[in-house]
């Protein structure tokens, strides 16, 4: 079997027959979402009737579950305009909706704790485009997973002295270049307070990748929902980035999955090797003559 090369596509699928939806954060979905490998799914007829309106019937679904259960994808992947637009709206309603700064930094730290799935970001974010880890940073290197853990600080650290970790991003990054895919962690901690442009602001702070002491750039963004299933986080740039909350068991074996996938190899990678050694062993034969 040939290997798959590792990048999400989504495909959105507008239905108006699909009037259940299995995870729904919201009261009134608008675009039915479904992961597509090679062309468009629609989703099945619901086998149960539900009282709607027919504006209700005419209006697109969100079908949640499906974007849940999705990896990592761009906005930019999403080619309907239609369903791309509607799921827009529907996160705008949510960030109108929401109540974040109200509650102030405290009351959000409480909401953050627990594990999130990044599902989509803008392709220009340095979150998608070569990850809060950095791990992607290379042309051969893509994102294609992205998960993160906020904790409670351990009041056993300060006592015994310990840097405190409460904050973790692991990644899955695919190698085009040789064909496999590896993951990636960087620790550290987080802090919510007041945006001086308004809102509420979350910096991450990394002081260690995959076990050893680094300090990385830090990753900030704005909290423009955070609910019990959604995250909004609204990046420097002003792209969104969309989390959903997943537990840790869960997390763990997304993180094992797309670590094992096998990634489909660029011939152009080993085409510039193979010149870089070429040219390099033509320095070197120069140099001893």
């Amino acid at each position: 079997q040939a290997p798959t090369k590792h990048v999400c596509m989504l495909a959105l699928v507008l239905s108006s027959a699909s009037l259940l939806i299995g995870r729904p954060p919201l009261a009134s979905p608008r675009a039915t979402v479904r992961l597509c490998a090679a062309e468009a799914v629609v989703a099945e007829p619901a086998e149960e009737a539900v009282a709607v309106t027919a504006e209700e019937v005419e209006a697109p679904r969100v079908r949640w579950e499906h974007l849940f259960a999705a990896d990592l994808a761009s906005w930019e992947s999403i080619d309907q305009p239609e369903a791309k637009v509607a799921l827009e709206e529907e996160l705008e309603r949510m960030e109108a909706g929401s109540a974040a700064e109200l509650l102030g930094p405290a009351a959000v730290r409480e909401q953050l704790i627990g594990c999130w799935k990044l599902l989509l970001a803008p392709e220009a974010d340095a979150a998608m485009r070569e990850g809060v880890t950095a791990g992607a940073s290379a042309p051969h290197l893509s994102l294609c997973g992205h998960f993160q853990t906020f904790s409670k600080p351990d009041p056993m650290d300060v006592l015994t002295g310990k840097p405190a970790t409460f904050m973790e991003t692991c990644e899955v990054v695919a190698d085009s270049r040789v064909g496999r895919a590896f993951s990636t962690t960087v620790k550290g901690g987080f802090h919510v307070d007041a945006d001086p442009l308004g809102g509420l602001r979350t910096v991450e702070i990394y002081t260690q990748r995959d076990g050893a002491e680094e300090a990385l750039p830090p990753n900030r963004w704005n909290c423009a929902h955070v609910g019990s299933e959604i995250r909004v986080a609204r990046a420097p740039g002003g792209g969104q980035r969309v989390y959903c909350r997943v537990d840790a068991e869960a997390m763990r074996a997304e993180l094992a999955r797309l670590a094992a996938e096998a990634v489909e190899v660029d011939p152009k990678w080993a085409e510039q090797e193979a010149e870089q050694a070429a040219a390099e062993g033509a320095g070197e034969g120069g140099e001893a003559n």
